[in-house]
């Protein structure tokens, strides 16, 4: 009769936990984790009130300033972030994919305007060559109290629009300074993300971080996979130790 030990109970019911949910993940059909078509901000600033928003399937707004250093958000499923270069007074904007605290794919936005036209270029930011618009440039496109422009790289491409306060200040210059340069980016429903990342999953199921799910509901979930790891990793501890003491 074979004898079958505890570590080894332990590590085939992780192995199959995580590996079944992975695959369920990975082969499970978009829509059941995640609608393309999310719901739009609710608090846009008045000064983009003009802007037709029922053309984009999802939007989200924030405000930039120098002392941005990088703001990050999700929009149409993609993780992005923005950063500011005090260096060369520009903005750099790029999407990404993540597992846990790690981030890979990072691809920057290239910037268009209204005539298709590019108008970003190559500077030396964070250790690299990054793509990035000058905020001159952003200062110069504006009509009507707001600067619109298209950003793109190879996974996808939104509209992004720059506006201000105008009652507030007399120039888009000042209320960026004063951190309140607003940014509204939307998203047509073709370029949204519907995908599944599984590694984000497992990640987010680890470290209580599902989406949509009650926090206790997480530590129960996350809670008894983290102490069968902590078994298992125990059990190989103290297997090994003869070894390494010969």
């Amino acid at each position: 009769m074979v004898e079958v030990s505890a570590e080894n109970i332990t590590l085939v019911t992780v192995v199959t936990f995580l590996s079944m949910f992975f695959i369920l993940v990975a082969s499970m059909p978009s829509g059941i984790l995640q609608s393309p078509q999310q719901g739009k901000a609710i608090n846009v600033p008045e000064y983009f009130e003009a802007i037709d928003l029922s053309y984009f399937a999802v939007t989200t707004n924030f405000t930039v300033g120098p002392n941005l250093w990088e703001y990050a958000f999700q929009v149409g499923g993609w993780n992005v972030k923005a950063s500011y270069d005090n260096v060369h007074d520009s903005i750099v904007m790029w999407t990404y994919d993540a597992f846990w605290i790690f981030e890979y794919n990072l691809e920057d936005f290239k910037w268009y305007n209204s005539q298709g036209v590019k108008v970003s270029g190559s500077v030396s930011f964070l250790g690299g060559p990054r793509e990035a618009i000058s905020l001159t440039t952003i200062y110069d496109g504006f009509t009507n109290n707001t600067s619109t422009f298209t950003i793109q790289n190879s996974k996808t491409q939104c509209k992004i629009y720059f506006g201000y306060n105008s009652r507030e200040y007399k120039s888009p210059r000042e209320a960026f300074q004063d951190g309140n340069l607003g940014v509204l980016v939307g998203m047509g429903i073709d370029n949204t993300n519907t995908r599944i990342n599984a590694w984000n999953f497992i990640g987010m199921l680890l470290f209580f971080q599902a989406p949509d799910v009650h926090p206790l509901l997480n530590a129960i979930i996350a809670i008894p996979i983290w102490v069968m790891i902590a078994w298992l990793i125990y059990i190989l501890i103290l297997k090994a130790i003869p070894f390494v003491g010969g």
